[in-house]
């Protein structure tokens, strides 16, 4: 989780600078329009990259509280089992005493 995070600090620290050089050309260097154009579609890419990692940051979160939920389900059901194996065993001891009885 921590990674994502960092991951979109890094993207996020990326597109500022990103917007400062745009900034920078357009106010300096007016007449490189192509320097400008590029710039503008790499910060349009930038832009495009965070909405796709806070959709995935948003899935990773939700696909975390789902395993959760469902590691909660697996240990219910596995103490279920065991209850439902001590249950068996005391069953067994059950029969066997009322085979023996019932045998004498």
């Amino acid at each position: 989780m921590i990674e994502i995070i960092n991951a979109k600090l890094g993207l996020n620290k990326v597109f500022l600078k990103a917007q400062l050089t745009l900034e920078e050309l357009k106010e300096k260097a007016p007449h490189k329009k192509k320097l400008i154009k590029s710039q503008e579609e790499s910060l349009d890419l930038l832009a495009e990259a965070q909405v796709v990692l806070h959709r995935l940051d948003t899935k990773v979160m939700a696909l975390q509280s789902d395993l959760h939920s469902k590691n909660m389900l697996v240990q219910v059901a596995l103490l279920n089992i065991d209850d439902l194996k001590d249950e068996i065993k005391e069953q067994k001891k059950i029969n066997q005493r009322l085979l023996e009885d019932a045998t004498l």
